[in-house]
Parts: structure tokens; sequence; C-alpha cells
């Protein structure tokens, strides 16, 4: 628990030093770009790794180019890639582990993508599009220092979800969620109970703190119960990639605790939902 806390405060502390300087933000959203390209390298061979890594970052390199000469409208066009990809990922998510008999997590578990070899590209290609492409809201939310607020305040709720959730499910956490079972085993009603309470209290206190992203006390309410309800379904979401590729991690760069996207999980959904407040609020 101890590590697992130090690896999101660690991770948290990296950004908000990049966020000084353009060049150290540039830095460290390319590693994470490289990170995420090589974690959703799923069942493909070397061949076509390479030429798949080659179109991404130049998938990338366009978009940053955007954003460097100040592209008017980029997040109108990114956001309906990002809500389609999204989309399109947790259907096949669905209909997989609908179809999943398996109880073997370290075996591929996609018997209906075995059946039509495109589902598998479709649902990996996807899922990393919305993973990629989620991320690079950060862009959107911050340009200054004045724009602190829109990274700190969904960071925060979401660590605050995290945090709580584990802490609270792992000391008195008894009753599992059967109908998430088959995603994620280990997860108990206590510790969301926990972790959506003290997302909510996070996103109210900062928001007092920092400043309201929206006046409106009503959505503001709203708000602050969605962010940590897309928190555990980011992080679910990510749970039933991993499930039905028969993986267990995206990753071991941070030993005991896996990939890189298994620490983002949570977090791009909420800057997504960020991001769509901004545009209209804004």
């Amino acid at each position: 628990m101890k590590q697992r806390i130090l690896t999101s405060l660690l991770l948290m502390s990296l950004l908000f030093f990049a966020l000084i300087s353009e060049i150290f933000l540039f830095l460290f959203m390319i590693s994470v770009f490289f990170l995420i390209i090589i974690e959703t390298n799923l069942y493909i061979n070397e061949k076509n790794k390479k030429f798949r890594m080659l179109l991404y970052f130049i998938l990338i390199a366009v978009y940053y180019f955007l954003i460097i000469f100040n592209f008017k409208n980029l997040i109108f066009y990114t956001l309906p890639v990002i809500i389609i990809t999204f989309i399109t990922s947790l259907y096949l998510n669905i209909l997989e582990l609908k179809a999943n008999k398996y109880k073997n997590i370290k075996a591929p578990q996609y018997p209906l993508i075995q059946k039509k070899g495109y589902y598998i590209a479709t649902l990996r290609e996807s899922s990393t599009l919305f993973f990629l492409l989620g991320i690079a809201t950060v862009f959107f939310l911050y340009e200054s220092l004045s724009d602190l607020k829109w990274i700190l305040i969904p960071l925060m709720t979401v660590f605050s979800v995290d945090t709580f959730s584990y802490i609270f499910g792992s000391i008195f956490g008894k009753r599992k969620i059967k109908f998430i079972s088959k995603i994620s085993p280990n997860k108990t009603i206590v510790g969301y109970v926990a972790g959506i309470s003290f997302g909510f209290a996070a996103f109210i206190i900062l928001n007092l703190i920092l400043g309201v992203i929206v006046e409106s006390m009503f959505l503001l309410v709203i708000i602050s119960i969605l962010f940590p309800i897309l928190a555990i379904t980011g992080d679910l979401y990510a749970s039933a990639i991993k499930r039905n590729f028969g993986l267990k991690n995206y990753g071991n760069i941070f030993p005991g605790h896996g990939g890189l996207l298994d620490r983002l999980d949570s977090v791009i959904l909420v800057l997504v939902c960020m991001a769509i407040v901004k545009v209209v609020t804004v």
C-alpha cells in the first residue's frame, strides 16, 4: 500500500515539475506517449510492432505540431474521436467478457475475437487511441500556471479515489462486488463507497481553494459525484482490456505495481471529462 501511494505521488510530482516549462512538459508527455505505445503492443508480431510504433509516432508528431502552432478548435476534433474510440473498445470489451468462460488470467481470453481476427486489432487500436488522445487533453487543459486547477483538481480527485478505496477496501472490505468479479475480483463495496466519498470531498475542497470550474452549484455537485465514478470506470475499463488479453499488468516499469497505464487508467477518463467541462464553460 505504501509503495502504491508513493508511486502515484512520484508521477504527480513529475507532472507538476513538467508544468514549469514547455520543454519539460514536452519531454514528459513524449515519454508518456512512448510508454503507452509500448505497453499496448498486445498480441502483435515484431515486424508489425515496429510499423505500428512508427505510425503512432507520426500521429503524435502531427498532433504536437498542431498544438505548437495553436491550431484552433483542435479539441473539438479530438473529443469526438476520443468518445468514439472509448465506446468502440468498451463495446468489444463487454462482448468479450460476456462470452468469456475462462478463469485463468494468464491465458488470452477473447473467444469472440478469435473467431474474427480483425476484432483483436480493433480492440487494441481503439483503446490505444483512447489512451493517447485522452492523456493528450493535458495540452488543452493547461496552457499556463493560471490553468493549474484544471490539472490539479482531476489528478487529486483520482488520487483520493484510488488511495482511499484501496485503504478501506483492504482493511474493512469483506463483501466483493460479484458483477465485476471477472474484471477485478478484489474490489469491495466498502472500498468503492470510501473512494467515491473521499473523491467527492477532495473535488469540493480543491474547488473552494483553487477556484470553482463551474459557477452553477448544481453542476458543481453533479461533476463532483461524476468524477470519482469516472475514475472507477476508467480503472475497470483498463482491467477489462487486460483480462481479455490475458494480462495481469500492462508492464513492469514500476516493480510490483505494473506499467504506466496501470497507474494512469483511472486518470484518463477523468481528464477527458474535465476537457469537456472546460470546452463548455470557458
